[in-house]
């Protein structure tokens, strides 16, 4: 019989003696789902589940919320995987995971596993495209991985991975995606020579870590388009010797950044500087002039009480289309220097700023500018209020529904009332 996709979603189970049961009990069709409310593999369960898997050939997912089973995860899993494509876990109870080398599956979720360690694999598995772990305890790389050759898409997420090495993954030469989201696990530290294994590499999650520094072999991942660091300890990077050609974005928010990362402009294909929530105090947009790429930079929640662009002259970013500079301490901006044409958005809301300039002027593309939250003088509300009343500037001091902090408010035509200091 021909086989198609199926999934068993394997919600929280016991260990029970078996329930006797006069006849068995089909499942619940919903669409293209079969739920089993309660499955007892001390019965008739196991039996079921193939009938299900094999027999009904519009059911592709196999919901089952109770099971009822004397035998292990593992040896669950050996059962199943002959006639399953996808298998989820809610829960996972055992310190070892075996995947079958020859089975039907092609992915295998884990959403919670605190007493998983380590995964074994006896000989090579050219099925398996899909390992998601969740909430384990696997503190190093299994070495078993290079076992799975057609591994596509690996997820180790929320654990207790205190090292690295990608070795184990050099067979598997499907691999596009590796993500590692670990809140609150101990790296500190990334070596660039880890990636070389994974040539084919398309995006790159190790948010949440505590890495502080990525040393060693420059990073080279000739395919990755995304990256994310965020959420670690970074406090400087250099990406000069980086080999990214196909980068489009990386991801630097919450980390310890005082500066710019240096050499990141010359990543060829990058379009976004993304650096919120660092330790940043001054950024010199002089260092990012003739970036032809850039399209966005979000620059907001630092600590800037400066942007400035030394030398002479205008600094000119051809293509960049959003600029945010929100959260942060500035007292004013020399707008003039900017040379934005294309420019669409602009934030510099919460921020010290009294007084602003005719930004439709300055930048013909713009089309939103946010500068609420700005201790701005009234006479400047008075001068654009046209922009305000047309929704094409946002100045607001106060938030809505509060009162003013401000010395002064200001009445528009329309009866809008604004603060203001006079």
């Amino acid at each position: 019989m021909q086989q198609h996709q199926t999934t068993v979603n394997l919600s929280p189970w016991t260990n029970g003696p078996a329930i006797v049961q006069s006849a068995p009990q089909p499942c619940q069709l919903q669409g293209a789902k079969c739920v089993y409310d309660k499955l007892n593999l001390s019965a008739d369960g196991l039996q079921r589940l193939r009938t299900s898997g094999r027999d009904l050939p519009q059911v592709f997912q196999i919901d089952v919320k109770l099971l009822i089973t004397p035998y292990p995860d593992g040896v669950l899993l050996q059962l199943i995987s002959e006639f399953v494509q996808e298998v989820v876990y809610e829960n996972y109870h055992e310190r070892i995971l075996r995947i079958p080398p020859v089975s039907a599956l092609t992915d295998l979720v884990f959403r919670k596993a605190p007493p998983l360690q380590t995964i074994a694999v006896a000989a090579p598995n050219n099925r398996l495209t899909t390992l998601s772990i969740k909430q384990s305890n696997i503190r190093s790389m299994p070495s078993a991985l290079t076992n799975l050759r057609q591994l596509a898409t690996l997820a180790l997420e929320n654990g207790a991975l205190e090292s690295v090495s990608l070795e184990p993954l050099a067979n598997c030469l499907q691999l596009s995606i590796l993500i590692l989201i670990l809140d609150n696990n101990l790296l500190e530290t990334i070596d660039g020579a880890f990636f070389l294994p994974l040539r084919r590499l398309a995006y790159l999650d190790l948010g949440s870590n505590r890495i502080q520094r990525i040393e060693g072999r420059p990073l080279s991942l000739p395919q990755v388009m995304y990256i994310q660091l965020v959420s670690n300890q970074l406090a400087e990077l250099d990406v000069t010797r980086w080999n990214l050609p196909n980068a489009i974005e990386i991801y630097l928010d919450n980390n310890n950044l005082t500066r710019v990362p240096i050499g990141i402009q010359t990543l060829p294909n990058l379009t976004t500087l993304v650096l919120p929530n660092n330790l940043l105090t001054v950024v010199d947009l002089r260092r990012l002039s003739g970036w032809t790429k850039l399209q966005r930079i979000n620059l907001a929640g630092n600590r800037l009480t400066r942007v400035i662009v030394t030398g002479k002259g205008r600094t000119s970013l051809p293509n960049l289309e959003q600029l945010d500079l929100s959260n942060n301490q500035l007292t004013q901006l020399r707008y003039a220097r900017w040379h934005l044409p294309k420019l669409s958005l602009l934030v510099v809301a919460l921020n010290q700023l009294t007084r602003l300039p005719d930004l439709f002027k300055l930048f013909p593309k713009l089309r939103r500018a946010f500068a609420v939250q700005n201790p701005l003088h009234c006479n400047t509300i008075r001068r654009w209020q046209q922009y305000i009343a047309e929704f094409k500037l946002a100045v607001d001091t106060a938030m809505p529904g509060m009162n003013c902090a401000t010395s002064s408010t200001y009445k528009l035509p329309s009866g809008r009332v604004i603060c203001c200091v006079e």
